[in-house]
Protein backbone atom coordinates (compact mmCIF):
# COMPACT_ATOMS: atom_id res chain seq x y z
CA UNK A 1 0.00 0.00 0.00
CA UNK A 2 1.33 3.43 -0.73
CA UNK A 3 0.33 6.89 -0.13
CA UNK A 4 -0.05 9.66 -2.19
CA UNK A 5 2.35 12.54 -2.19
CA UNK A 6 0.31 15.58 -2.04
CA UNK A 7 1.47 18.85 -1.62
CA UNK A 8 0.93 19.45 1.74
CA UNK A 9 3.40 16.41 2.84
CA UNK A 10 5.75 17.52 0.44
CA UNK A 11 5.41 21.23 2.11
CA UNK A 12 5.66 20.02 5.47
CA UNK A 13 8.49 18.07 4.65
CA UNK A 14 10.63 20.72 3.46
CA UNK A 15 9.47 23.28 5.87
CA UNK A 16 10.88 20.23 8.60
CA UNK A 17 14.33 20.17 6.69
CA UNK A 18 15.00 23.92 6.12
CA UNK A 19 13.84 24.34 9.84
CA UNK A 20 16.57 21.52 10.80
CA UNK A 21 18.96 23.10 8.44
CA UNK A 22 18.95 26.20 10.15
CA UNK A 23 18.97 24.81 13.71
CA UNK A 24 22.24 23.26 12.34
CA UNK A 25 23.79 25.91 10.87
CA UNK A 26 23.10 28.23 14.14
CA UNK A 27 24.76 25.94 16.24
CA UNK A 28 28.06 25.56 14.26
CA UNK A 29 27.95 29.55 13.42
CA UNK A 30 26.19 31.08 16.48
CA UNK A 31 28.63 29.21 18.83
CA UNK A 32 32.58 28.71 18.99
CA UNK A 33 32.84 25.08 18.26
CA UNK A 34 34.67 25.37 15.26
CA UNK A 35 37.11 28.15 16.64
CA UNK A 36 37.48 26.93 20.52
CA UNK A 37 40.24 24.38 20.15
CA UNK A 38 41.89 27.69 18.20
CA UNK A 39 40.70 29.77 20.65
CA UNK A 40 42.56 27.63 24.18
CA UNK A 41 45.73 28.06 22.02
CA UNK A 42 45.56 31.46 21.57
CA UNK A 43 45.23 31.59 25.37
CA UNK A 44 47.87 29.37 26.08
CA UNK A 45 45.57 27.53 28.76
CA UNK A 46 47.67 24.86 30.34
CA UNK A 47 45.33 22.44 29.97
CA UNK A 48 43.01 22.93 26.74
CA UNK A 49 40.30 20.05 25.46
CA UNK A 50 40.10 19.01 22.08
CA UNK A 51 36.59 18.48 20.20
CA UNK A 52 34.93 18.18 16.72
CA UNK A 53 31.54 17.50 17.83
CA UNK A 54 30.77 20.13 15.33
CA UNK A 55 31.24 18.09 12.02
CA UNK A 56 28.30 16.67 13.13
CA UNK A 57 26.07 19.66 12.59
CA UNK A 58 28.29 20.31 9.35
CA UNK A 59 26.94 16.71 7.96
CA UNK A 60 23.66 17.65 9.68
CA UNK A 61 23.22 20.65 7.46
CA UNK A 62 24.88 18.74 4.04
CA UNK A 63 22.03 16.54 4.91
CA UNK A 64 19.03 18.53 6.30
CA UNK A 65 19.64 21.07 3.45
CA UNK A 66 19.34 18.01 0.90
CA UNK A 67 16.33 16.93 2.11
CA UNK A 68 14.73 20.07 1.66
CA UNK A 69 15.87 20.29 -1.78
CA UNK A 70 14.50 17.08 -2.59
CA UNK A 71 10.78 18.11 -0.43
CA UNK A 72 11.15 21.34 -2.09
CA UNK A 73 11.58 19.31 -5.96
CA UNK A 74 8.53 17.09 -5.08
CA UNK A 75 6.18 19.97 -4.12
CA UNK A 76 7.34 21.46 -7.31
CA UNK A 77 6.26 17.88 -9.27
CA UNK A 78 3.15 17.85 -7.08
CA UNK A 79 1.87 21.30 -8.06
CA UNK A 80 2.43 21.13 -12.23
CA UNK A 81 1.31 17.36 -11.76
CA UNK A 82 4.15 15.30 -12.43
CA UNK A 83 4.59 12.27 -10.43
CA UNK A 84 6.81 12.76 -8.09
CA UNK A 85 10.45 11.04 -7.97
CA UNK A 86 11.12 7.55 -7.60
CA UNK A 87 14.55 5.66 -6.66
CA UNK A 88 14.98 5.32 -10.75
CA UNK A 89 15.45 9.31 -11.29
CA UNK A 90 19.01 10.57 -11.41
CA UNK A 91 18.69 13.48 -9.10
CA UNK A 92 16.79 10.93 -6.66
CA UNK A 93 20.59 9.22 -6.53
CA UNK A 94 21.88 13.02 -6.68
CA UNK A 95 20.28 13.62 -3.59
CA UNK A 96 20.79 9.96 -1.56
CA UNK A 97 24.56 10.69 -2.62
CA UNK A 98 24.65 14.26 -0.99
CA UNK A 99 22.88 12.64 2.11
CA UNK A 100 25.82 9.96 2.27
CA UNK A 101 28.39 12.32 1.85
CA UNK A 102 26.40 14.36 5.06
CA UNK A 103 26.59 11.21 6.61
CA UNK A 104 30.61 10.78 5.96
CA UNK A 105 31.08 14.39 7.47
CA UNK A 106 29.51 12.80 10.83
CA UNK A 107 31.08 9.36 11.17
CA UNK A 108 34.09 9.61 9.29
CA UNK A 109 34.74 13.05 9.31
CA UNK A 110 34.74 13.03 13.36
CA UNK A 111 37.90 11.10 13.75
CA UNK A 112 39.53 12.64 10.80
CA UNK A 113 39.22 16.50 12.42
CA UNK A 114 40.11 14.79 16.08
CA UNK A 115 43.33 13.52 14.53
CA UNK A 116 43.84 16.91 12.93
CA UNK A 117 43.73 18.49 16.45
CA UNK A 118 45.62 16.05 17.99
CA UNK A 119 48.23 17.01 15.43
CA UNK A 120 47.84 21.13 16.10
CA UNK A 121 47.55 20.46 19.91
CA UNK A 122 50.79 18.32 19.40
CA UNK A 123 52.85 21.06 17.36
CA UNK A 124 51.58 23.45 20.21
CA UNK A 125 53.48 21.39 23.03
CA UNK A 126 51.16 19.53 24.35
CA UNK A 127 50.61 16.42 25.08
CA UNK A 128 47.09 13.99 25.83
CA UNK A 129 46.36 12.94 29.19
CA UNK A 130 46.25 9.07 29.69
CA UNK A 131 42.50 7.86 30.13
CA UNK A 132 40.78 7.89 32.93
CA UNK A 133 42.40 10.98 34.35
CA UNK A 134 40.82 14.19 33.54
CA UNK A 135 37.64 14.29 31.68
CA UNK A 136 36.36 10.77 32.51
CA UNK A 137 32.96 11.73 32.59
CA UNK A 138 33.16 12.62 28.83
CA UNK A 139 33.60 10.69 25.38
CA UNK A 140 33.96 12.71 22.82
CA UNK A 141 36.49 15.62 24.06
CA UNK A 142 39.96 15.25 25.12
CA UNK A 143 41.96 16.33 27.63
CA UNK A 144 45.49 17.52 26.46
CA UNK A 145 48.23 19.74 28.90
CA UNK A 146 51.16 21.43 28.51
CA UNK A 147 52.49 20.03 31.83
CA UNK A 148 52.00 16.07 31.74
CA UNK A 149 51.19 16.02 36.13
CA UNK A 150 48.59 18.11 35.84
CA UNK A 151 46.63 14.89 34.23
CA UNK A 152 46.66 13.55 38.05
CA UNK A 153 46.48 16.70 40.08
CA UNK A 154 43.40 16.29 41.92
CA UNK A 155 42.27 19.85 41.85
CA UNK A 156 42.34 20.20 38.03
CA UNK A 157 40.46 16.76 37.98
CA UNK A 158 37.84 18.41 40.51
CA UNK A 159 37.32 21.40 37.71
CA UNK A 160 37.83 19.23 34.60
CA UNK A 161 34.92 16.62 34.55
CA UNK A 162 32.74 17.19 31.60
CA UNK A 163 34.42 18.71 29.15
CA UNK A 164 32.38 22.35 29.46
CA UNK A 165 33.86 24.97 27.01
CA UNK A 166 34.66 27.34 30.44
CA UNK A 167 36.59 24.48 32.19
CA UNK A 168 39.98 25.39 30.36
CA UNK A 169 39.57 29.42 31.65
CA UNK A 170 38.84 27.74 34.91
CA UNK A 171 41.78 25.33 35.37
CA UNK A 172 44.20 28.14 34.18
CA UNK A 173 43.11 30.91 36.38
CA UNK A 174 43.32 28.07 39.04
CA UNK A 175 46.92 27.39 38.25
CA UNK A 176 47.88 31.10 38.51
CA UNK A 177 46.46 31.41 42.06
CA UNK A 178 48.35 28.40 43.09
CA UNK A 179 51.51 30.13 41.33
CA UNK A 180 50.99 33.86 43.19
CA UNK A 181 50.49 31.94 46.85
CA UNK A 182 53.92 29.89 46.30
Amino acid sequence: MTTKQTTKKSLLGFLVFISLFFISCGLLFLTDMVSATQNQLISKFPVIYLDAKYTGYIGGAITTLTGALFMLWQFRNTIKGTAPLSLKNNSTKAFALAIIIGFLFIFPGQSIEMSRLAKIAEKNGYQPCPPFTLLMNSLTVDAWVKDFSLCNDPEVDKLARYGYRGEPAKIAKLLADRAQVK
